[in-house]
């Protein structure tokens, strides 16, 4: 019975953790609006808005990386660029507005 209980708490406390945005659709966080998590280590590429710009919410893990791509896929080779997403960064930073150079689709974080 004990055992259980230990193996609850220690997936509770060790459970998945995301970057979380708003993403907007225009420049300078205006436009419409919608609020995404991105769990560490995966792509987001489904019920993500075109986005133009966006303001951190949450951090992801320690030595994340949060990557932003202008296709709907989470690959290099198109536009795309990246921020640690841990907190580590000078850009990334909680309430900051962020913008882009164009229109992201799909959202990756990744282990650094």
């Amino acid at each position: 019975m004990h055992i259980g209980k230990a193996l609850a708490l220690m997936s509770l406390s060790s459970g998945a953790l995301s970057f979380k945005i708003r993403a907007y659709s225009g420049k300078d966080c205006s436009g419409s609006a919608h609020e995404v998590n991105v769990w560490d280590n995966t792509c987001r590429n489904t019920d993500v808005p075109p986005t133009n710009s966006f303001r951190v919410l949450a951090y992801g893990a320690h030595r994340q990386r949060a990557a932003f791509y202008d296709q709907s896929k989470c690959i290099g080779g198109q536009p795309w660029t990246d921020f640690w997403a841990d907190g580590g960064s000078d850009t990334f930073k909680k309430d900051a507005c962020i913008n882009l150079d164009f229109d992201a689709s799909a959202y990756g974080s990744r282990s650094a």
